[in-house]
């Protein structure tokens, strides 16, 4: 479970998340919803670390991420995937080297191993059988 606890975050004098405290838990679908400007990707983005929070606790299964130092955290960014608004995959790989990206750079699963786990990851999103496919494409 991920759980964010009082959050607050600004840039320079324009404050964007105030007092945010919400759960996140594992195995179900979990949703940040809401009108654009609003702070949803900041949100996002400060509970993988990509920007610091001004006030406020991120915990992942109860371990605390912001009092983590940098390896810690990469520890912790194993588990945990962010994709970005947009056109945010890498539009030279497939949709199946898309997913394995990140298996390759943090796991020492062998390539038939991370092949079997992107099919696994691409039927849960209705995507079987677009492996070889380019983003573009889908």
């Amino acid at each position: 479970m991920i759980e964010v606890k009082n959050i607050n975050k600004s840039f320079k004098e324009q404050q964007v998340l105030f007092d945010i405290s919400s759960q996140f838990e594992q195995g179900k679908v979990n949703l940040i919803i809401g009108q654009s400007g609003q702070g949803k990707s900041v949100l996002a983005k400060c509970m993988v670390g990509l920007h610091e929070i001004d006030a406020g606790e991120i915990l992942f299964n109860g371990q605390n991420f912001t009092a983590m130092d940098q390896d810690e955290k990469a520890l912790i960014r194993q588990q945990v995937g962010m994709l970005f608004q947009g056109a945010a995959l890498f539009d030279s790989l497939t949709v199946e080297q898309n997913v394995m990206f990140p298996l390759s750079m943090f796991t020492t699963m062998t390539k038939k191993e991370m092949q079997m786990r992107a099919d696994f990851c691409l039927e849960r999103v209705n995507l079987t059988g677009k492996n070889t496919l380019y983003p573009s494409e889908c």
